[in-house]
C-alpha cells in the first residue's frame, strides 16, 4: 500500500509572505491540500486558551481538521498565559490510537533556549498493515537533542510494522544525533537523491526538517519550495 506523508512546521501560522507576525491559517491549510498527504505531522502548532487576549488564538489544529476534512490529534507540550503550544497529527484514516510522550527535560541547562518538548504517537492499521508515526519538534538547547533521540529509540522496541519520524529537528544531517537516527531509521529524502535545505523559507541555508522511515520503501520524496511559514514542508511517498 502507498501513502503520502508530510510534515510542515507552521511557526503558529505566520505567513512569511508578510512583514510582521500576520497570522494566516488559510494559507497553511492551502499548502497542506495542495499535497493531498495522507498523514501531516504539524509543528509549533497553538490553541488559545484566553479568548479575552488580544492574540486570539484559535484551536489551529481543529481549524486544519475542519477544513481539509481531515482526523486529528493536537500535543501540547508548553502551556502559555494565553495558549499552548505543541504538535499536531492530520490524518485522513482515523486513528486507532494517538498518545502524547513527553521527552524530558534537560536538568542541567547552559543557556536560555530550552522549552519542553514532546513526540505524538499515532498508530494505524492498514488492512492488516501496521504503520506507526510519530511525530516531534525537537530543542534547541544543549542536550535536548540528545533526550529526544534517546525518546525515539527506546520506543521502537515495542512497535511492530512500519515506522515514520517525522519533523522539525534543528539540527543538520552532520549532526551526531541525526546519525543516530539514521542507523535505525531511512532519511526518506536522502535515500532518493532529493535531500534539499529547507530552512528559512525565504532563503534556504540548512536542511532540519525529515520524514524517516522503518521497514518501509521509499517512492519518491519531495521538498515544496513554497514560501508559507519560515519552513518549506516536505513529503514523502512510502510503500508499506
Amino acid at each position: 500500500m502507498k501513502l503520502k506523508i508530510m510534515t510542515f512546521n507552521i511557526q503558529h501560522g505566520r505567513n512569511h509572505n508578510f512583514s510582521g507576525d500576520v497570522i494566516d491559517l488559510d494559507a497553511m491549510v492551502q499548502n497542506v491540500r495542495e499535497q493531498q498527504p495522507d498523514i501531516c505531522g504539524l509543528n509549533e502548532v497553538r490553541k488559545g486558551n484566553n479568548p479575552d487576549h488580544k492574540s486570539g488564538y484559535s484551536d489551529q489544529t481543529a481549524y486544519f481538521a475542519e477544513n481539509l476534512g481531515y482526523n486529528s490529534y493536537f500535543a501540547n507540550a508548553i502551556i502559555k498565559e494565553n495558549y499552548i503550544y505543541g504538535n499536531a497529527i492530520l490524518s485522513k484514516t482515523p486513528m486507532l490510537k494517538c498518545e502524547k510522550i513527553m521527552i524530558p527535560d534537560v536538568t542541567e541547562r547552559v543557556g536560555n533556549r530550552y522549552e519542553s518538548r514532546c513526540i505524538i504517537k499515532s498508530e494505524y492499521d492498514f488492512d492488516g498493515n501496521k504503520l506507526t508515526v510519530l511525530n516531534s519538534h525537537f530543542g534547541l538547547g544543549v542536550g535536548e537533542d540528545v533526550n529526544a533521540v534517546d525518546a525515539v529509540i527506546s520506543l521502537l522496541d515495542d512497535i511492530e510494522g512500519t515506522v515514520v519520524l517525522m519533523g522539525d529537528f534543528n539540527k543538520t544531517p552532520d549532526h551526531e544525533q541525526i546519525k543516530r537516527l539514521s542507523s535505525v531509521f531511512t532519511d526518506a529524502h536522502l535515500s532518493v537523491g532529493k535531500a534539499e535545505l529547507t530552512f528559512p523559507s525565504n532563503a534556504p541555508e540548512m536542511r532540519i526538517d525529515y520524514i524517516f522511515v522503518r521497514n518501509a520503501k521509499v517512492i519518491n520524496a519531495e521538498t515544496v519550495k513554497k514560501i508559507v511559514s519560515d519552513h518549506y514542508a516536505i513529503t514523502a511517498e512510502i510503500e508499506i
